[in-house]
């Protein structure tokens, strides 16, 4: 998909729409708190979510066949599970910020047996891990919440081991309308729409946008392709 389709045309914001951006990136909280973490935990039980998630999870497994993963806003953990239990080789490491959000993983990781992950409390701005620790970091669909992400990207750095790749997922400022389209005729209504209405009410990132936060971090090295209805900012160490 060519990268002009997912993105709008900047030119076409009013100010008071960038205004608008401008405040919802100051109050957007970064950690979902509870009950609002047991809607989003619903909302990542959906098949669409699902789907996404072992899309994303292939992807990983077929980057890393064994080693230490570290996924940033894992929500209710569902991604590092999909990630687990298809390779027993690799160990996955969930932080989010929610203690909610952590509590849910871990139930689940419990509930389903899956022993090669963990879950943690943390922030994305100051990682709670050594240098070096990991292969691959992932985060999906939360970028948009981290309050510094200049800085978050230099902790990524710090903790990835030489060689290493962080692989940025979430959704662009503004998505193609035929592929919300697809979207609702492959899985109804319902979950299609609210991330679709998620678009107009998060401060998401513009192409421009991403890369002038990347090109800002210890990261020299990236690029951008796309899946679904979401980028993936892949950054090489």
């Amino acid at each position: 998909m060519p990268i002009s389709s997912n993105f709008y045309c900047g030119v076409c914001h009013t100010s008071y729409y960038m205004t608008l951006r401008d405040l919802l990136s100051r109050i957007e909280p970064e950690a979902i708190p509870f009950p609002f973490s047991r809607f989003y935990s619903w909302l990542t039980s959906t098949r669409m979510v699902r789907d996404y998630y072992e899309s994303v999870a292939g992807q990983v497994l077929e980057r890393v066949t064994m080693g230490r993963i570290l996924d940033i806003g894992t929500g209710p953990g569902r991604l590092p599970l999909a990630i687990a239990s298809k390779n027993k080789y690799v160990h996955v490491t969930g932080l989010d910020l929610s203690p909610d959000m952590v509590k849910i993983a871990s139930g689940l990781a419990a509930k389903k047996g899956v022993t090669n992950v963990d879950f943690k409390a943390g922030n994305a701005g100051e990682l709670p891990f050594g240098d070096r620790e990991f292969d691959l970091v992932i985060s999906t669909l939360s970028f948009h919440h981290w309050k510094d992400p200049v800085t978050a990207l230099d902790e990524v750095y710090r903790v990835l081991r030489e060689g290493g790749e962080a692989w940025i997922y979430d959704i662009p400022r503004k998505v193609n309308p035929l592929v919300w389209a697809d979207m609702k005729k492959r899985y109804g209504i319902i979950a299609p729409t609210f991330m679709h209405l998620h678009t107009f009410t998060e401060p998401f990132y513009d192409e421009k946008k991403l890369r002038e936060i990347a090109g800002a971090s210890r990261f020299k090295t990236f690029e951008i392709d796309y899946r679904l209805f979401s980028y993936r900012l892949r950054l090489y160490k």
